[in-house]
Order: structure tokens, then sequence, then C-alpha cells
């Protein structure tokens, strides 16, 4: 089968709330390039050096319940196996590059502190163990790296933390490279073992080093490698004290050209420094490691502990480990289909995801190199453990279908919700694509089964929200007739925003057990569809407008949305009446704090719509004015608190005339910030552009099926 492709210049792809790549400024159709073959095998990106993509690591975990197969993948992709380990199996598996030695020594809690405080660097770290005059020595490493300079620069940069400074005090960190001495060559591991056991025990480092007979045969043969140097200079010295210590030993230099594993034993993840995992270091002339599991799939540790289907491949690239997991295409799709959606979701939007992921995958080519894609949200997430029934149906219902527009694969991407209306290019990118048309979508059943919250006042005058399971109605009303709720526990969270999060929205009080609030509204807590942001006042603006390079003189005074695009979509924000310039329109997501989409607006501290009014609060424009309330038993206006206002409505609505309160602006007018703040609400997670995925869902409840969802969404393409 030959499909046809268009490659892009950037992906844009992601579930969550994150911001469209640059690279789709330009992104304009091309004419299609060669037929290509049918993908069978796709290559995911764990751990990579690339400038579209770097994740670094030293060492990978690989844990399989089934048993694991370890060897080499030859230059011409055949694969090759050397260990072979049984049963519930795990490893570590590393290059052997340079990196440096920060410390050897017998006490294992001196490793593990140094460890910890390594492993956050960039450069990660590992501890290996060994047996040296009759004691355990335990080795930490830190890094890997292409050369020596590298190496060594890490090294400084490391010591200059203080706790590794102190910690690495003990020994001197040095630099340790792939320069091998040759103790002996064995038939069998065991022979192998037994000899590095005799040179460990005389103070030397000493491993087992894989490598196949180089006439070719297929035989595996076990040496004993002494060292692992920086230079040849280093070398000389290792030679020098082998000689002192061991005189009759015959030592050469190790043929480090041919692929090799060296056999190491690590206790990084133990607590006791005695639980030894193998460690396989590969080494050699462009060579790749291969990891196989028996039978089910492979768990990654540094993965977040996620499960793949498929090999993973251990290499080197830009001078840094490569992790790379390759996986037959239509089975990598059930984990996409899986990890995206749910299993309760309607087969047909299951099956225009699965065609979707097809083709965004497949547009991609050779993203990273030597890798199609990653497995994070920079392109399409994925693993075993989400894996269910339908989502597999749907993959294998749609084989091979893929979406085209003028006999191109088209770039199909999506986002988690649309918030009603999908995003024209022009709101996103800054320029039309022809197959990506702003279309209504019905997103809403995001909000379906979500909690309601209380938006109260305290009686400190502060409002926020709380979850209404967590309150409970008194019957009765305050002076200015609003509820009266009591909690129903202590130390509930009142937060800024109606949801749960205790980094982004962490709660500013907690209400004592019985503590009456008033309740001044209520609603769903924040969703895919529907959210509240905030409150932010004028310093935190003016920080994420300073970082973004717009300089305001005299303090952020003024912001208004100053223009929409299609959709209702922000596409320009006027700071102090100055155009904030962005890259692209997607961008004001991140610039304002990380909103979820851009379909906005700005809740202005003393302007609301009460009955579908506007009112505004005199006094709340910064120039100092107050504000005069005249009762019905007063002669004359008495100057009030603008806190404890509140006006009521045709309909018995209680809306407070207040900063922080509920409410909405919909004017669009300048608000003056001051010393006010403000709430951003707003509809939608993700860019919005094609498909919504909640939408999908939606259309799919109403009766179409995954042909019309995707035509809906990518006006003109053809499902080919």
């Amino acid at each position: 089968m030959k499909w046809l492709t268009l490659f892009s210049r950037k992906s844009a792809l992601k579930l969550t709330a994150a911001v469209v790549t640059a690279g789709f400024l330009s992104f304009l159709p091309q004419p299609a390039h060669a037929a290509i073959e049918k993908l069978d095998n796709i290559r995911v990106a764990f751990f990579i050096n690339t400038p579209k993509y770097s994740a670094i690591k030293s060492a990978v975990t690989l844990t399989s319940t089934s048993g694991l197969d370890v060897g080499i993948r030859d230059a011409a992709a055949v694969t090759k196996t050397w260990v072979s380990l049984t049963g519930p199996a795990t490893v570590r598996s590393s290059m052997d590059q340079f990196g440096v030695l920060m410390l050897e020594t017998t006490n294992f809690t001196n490793a593990k502190a140094l460890y910890s405080k390594l492993s956050v660097m960039a450069g990660d770290s590992y501890i290996i163990s060994r047996q040296k005059q009759g004691k355990p020595s335990y080795q930490v490493f830190y890094g890997s790296y292409g050369n020596v300079n590298e190496a060594f620069s890490a090294k400084e940069q490391a010591m200059k933390d203080p706790n590794v400074a102190a910690l690495a005090k003990t020994g001197v960190p040095v630099i340790t490279g792939p320069f091998h001495l040759q103790a002996g060559t064995y038939e069998t591991e065991a022979e192998a073992a037994n000899q590095v056991n005799i040179i460990s025990q005389a103070g030397l480092d000493a491993d087992v080093a894989i490598q196949e007979d180089i006439m070719g045969s297929g035989k595996l043969f076990y040496s004993v490698w002494i060292g692992s140097e920086a230079t040849e200079e280093q070398l000389g010295l290792v030679k020098q004290k082998a000689a002192q210590l061991m005189p009759n030993l015959q030592l050469q230099p190790a043929n480090t050209a041919s692929p090799y594993l060296l056999q190491k034993w690590d206790v990084t993840a133990d607590t006791a420094g005695t639980s030894l995992v193998p460690h396989y270091a590969a080494g050699g002339l462009n060579v790749k490691a291969w990891i196989h599991p028996k039978q089910s799939g492979i768990t990654v540790k540094e993965r977040a502990g996620r499960t793949y289907r498929g090999d993973i491949e251990l290499s080197t690239y830009n001078g840094k480990l490569a992790v790379i997991n390759e996986v037959p295409f239509e089975q990598y799709l059930y984990g996409v289909v899986s990890s995206e959606l749910g299993a309760s979701w309607p087969l047909e939007a299951l099956k225009a995801q699965a065609v979707a992921a097809r083709t965004y995958a497949l547009s991609l080519g050779m993203k990273y190199g030597i890798a199609h894609v990653s497995d994070t949200t920079l392109d399409q997430v994925y693993g075993i453990q989400k894996e269910f029934t339908n989502a597999i149906k749907a993959v294998d219902d749609t084989n091979g279908e893929v979406l085209v527009y003028n006999d191109a694969l088209i770039q199909p991407v999506y986002s988690s919700n649309s918030g009603g209306v999908t995003a024209d290019p022009s709101e996103v990118w800054g320029n039309p694509v022809p197959y990506l048309k702003s279309v209504s979508s019905p997103d809403s059943g995001a909000e379906a089964g979500r909690a309601n919250w209380y938006n109260v006042k305290l009686s400190n005058g502060k409002t926020g929200y709380v979850n209404a399971s967590y309150l409970k109605n008194t019957g009765t009303k305050s002076a200015a007739g609003l509820p009266l709720y009591t909690a129903t526990e202590a130390q509930v969270n009142v937060r800024p925003a109606p949801f749960v999060d205790d980094s982004a929205n962490a709660g500013f009080y907690k209400l004592k057990d019985k503590e009456q609030v008033e309740v001044l509204g209520e609603q769903k807590e924040s969703n895919p569809y529907s959210w509240i942001r905030g409150p932010y006042d004028a310093s935190f603006l003016e920080s994420k407008l300073s970082a973004a390079g717009v300089k305001l003189q005299g303090g952020l005074k003024t912001l208004e949305i100053s223009k929409r695009g299609p959709s209702g979509r922000v596409m320009e924000i006027k700071a102090n009446d100055q155009v904030v310039k962005v890259q692209y329109p997607d961008a004001f997501r991140t610039l304002l704090g990380g909103l979820p989409s851009t379909r906005f607006e700005i809740v202005e501290a003393g302007s609301y719509n009460v009955g579908g009014v506007g009112i505004n609060i005199p006094g709340s424009d910064n120039s100092g004015g107050s504000m005069y309330v005249l009762s019905g038993t007063q002669t004359a206006p008495v100057e009030t608190d603008k806190t404890e206002i509140y006006a009521i409505g045709g309909s018995g609505t209680v809306s407070p005339l207040s900063s922080g309160g509920g409410g909405s602006n919909t004017s669009e007018k300048k608000i003056n910030i001051g010393s006010k703040q403000i709430l951003i609400r707003g509809t939608g997670f993700g860019h919005g552009l094609g498909m919504s995925q909640w939408g999908a869902k939606g259309f799919a409840e109403q009766g179409y099926d995954y042909r019309k969802i995707l035509q809906t969404y990518y006006s003109g393409a053809n499902i080919m």
C-alpha cells in the first residue's frame, strides 16, 4: 500500500493546554512528495538530544514480567541476543561514554546522599557497586558525554553546588571514559566473572565484557576489562598500577571498535546497597544496544513507570544517550488512542481519533533524526497501561486509513476541547490553512458530572470558591440578603478559582468547622469546556508582560482585549493602549499565566453585568473616587465601603459590586487595573484547531460516524 505524505515544519499537536509551536506560522500546503511505503514500525523517542526535543538521561531502568533479552543491533539492523533473563527481570542500561566518577566510598549512605543531589541536575547520576579488597565499594557516576571536554565542564558545574562539593570531598572527582585494558578471554561468563573477582580483590576496577567472535561465527566470548579511562595517558597509569599489584597479569588494549556489552552491578534504586541489578553499558563503533521483552511489554522507570509495546534501542545521538522505542505502527496507535480518550467514549469518536493519530504520525516523517515521534504531548502520548478493547477495535477497524487534502497527508491537529467552536487558523498561527475552518462543536459534555462550587464571601470581605459538598445551607440570609452557609468540617480550602490544584490554585484560607460564609453564586468546577483563572493583580500581569518583552512606563494601568477572531478567540491585547506583541495569537495563553485557551474574557473588579445591564462602580478606575449610597431612610447619601455593596436584579439574583466577585465583563471596554484584581473566564482547552476530542464525543452521541466527524472538522479532506 502506498501513501502520499506532506511534511510540516513543526508539530503543534498537544492534548493539554500547551502553546502551538512557532513553526506553524509559515505552514502552507505543499505539493505532495513522492509516494512512500506504509510504515511498518514507528520509532518513538523517550530520551534524545535534538533541537526539537531534548530529554537527557545517563542510564535507564527496563523491566518485564516475562523476562528480557539483551543484545545488540548491528549495522544491517539485525538484532542479536547476548544475554537472556527469564522470569520477572530488571536491567539498567547505558552507553559506554565519558562521564564523571564523583565519589568512591565504602559508605553507601554517603553515596546515596550524593546521588540524590546529582540526580536532579542536568547530567543525571547512578551508583555502581563493586567488591574491592574484600569490601563493598560504591561508585557514584555523573552524566554521559560524547567527549572529555563536555565531561570536564559538567564536573566543574556540579562542583559549584556547595552540597555536592561537601559530599564529594572524600574523593577527587575524575573523568572516566571508554578506554579499557583486556586481562584475558574466556569461553564462559562464569570463568570471566571469577577472574574479575580476583582482580577486584587486588584493588583494581574490573568488569566482564561480552563480545562476538570477529570471524563471523556468531559465537560469544567473555573478556575481563580493567579500567574505564578518559585518555590513553590515564590508561597507561592503570597499566602501571596493575603491574605493581599483579605482576603476572597479562594486559593488552581492549578491542573497543567491535560491539560490546560491559556488565556492571547497579544499586541506584536500592536503599541498602545490597540488591544488585545488572547494568549493561554498550560500546563499539556505531553500536546500538537492543532490549526485547520476551512476551509482555517493557516498563521504563524513567518514563513515569509507563509500559510500552515493542523493543528498546539504545545508542548515542548528538553526543548523548538516545533511548528509542521501536514498535509496530498500528500497535503504537492502540496506546495513543487509549491515552487520548476514555474507555467509555463512543466507538465512532475513537475511530476518528485513530485516523487522526495515524495521519499525524505519518505526516511527521523522521522528525527527530532517528525517531519519528516522542511519547510526550509534543506529539502523542501512549503506553500499554491505558489500553482498552474499544481503542484497539477502533484502530483495527480503520487500519491504514489516513486523511488527505489535494493528494497529500494533512496535519490533523486536534485539541481536548474547543469550547463550543473550533479555532480559525488565523487565531492560532496567524495564517490560513484550507482544510481548517471554524465550526460549531458540541463540547459541553466535559462539564457533565463535574462538582458544583460556591463563590463565597468570607467575614473578612475576601471572596473565593469552595466545593459545594463542604457547605450546608442554614436557611437564613445575611443583612445583604445573601444566603448563609456553614462549613460541614474543619480545614476546608477556599481557593481563588473553582478547581483543585495545590500549586497553581492553592487555598488561601481554611474554613473552621461550622464557620459561616455568604454565597454569591454557584458554578461548575473548572473543566475542559468552561474555566476560571485568577484573580490576578497588576504586579502579576506586569511580570508576565515583562517576561514577554513588553515594557510599560509607570507600570500596568489599563488592559483591554482589542481584537477577536472568527471564533471569538483573542487575537490582540493592549496594555496601556500599547499592542502586546506576540509571535502568534495562541501565545497569549502562555503570556497570561498558562490559560487553557484563548477563548476568554477579562472580568474587571468593579464592573459587572446585573440583569444584563453593565454597571461601573464609581471610584473603581484608580481615580481615587468614592461610592455613596442613599438608603430608604436616609436624606443624604453616605460614603460606603464598596466591598459591602450588592445589587439585586429583577429575578432576585444578588451580585456583588466588588473586587474578586462573580459576574462577567462582556463590554470589551478598556479595564483600569489600578490596585484591583481581575478574573479570566473562558471556554475550551488547547489551541482549538481541527478536531475537538470532546466535540467528537458529542457528535458521535448525536449519531455521526467517524467519517462525518472527521470531515466536519477537516473541511474538504478525504479519507483514503
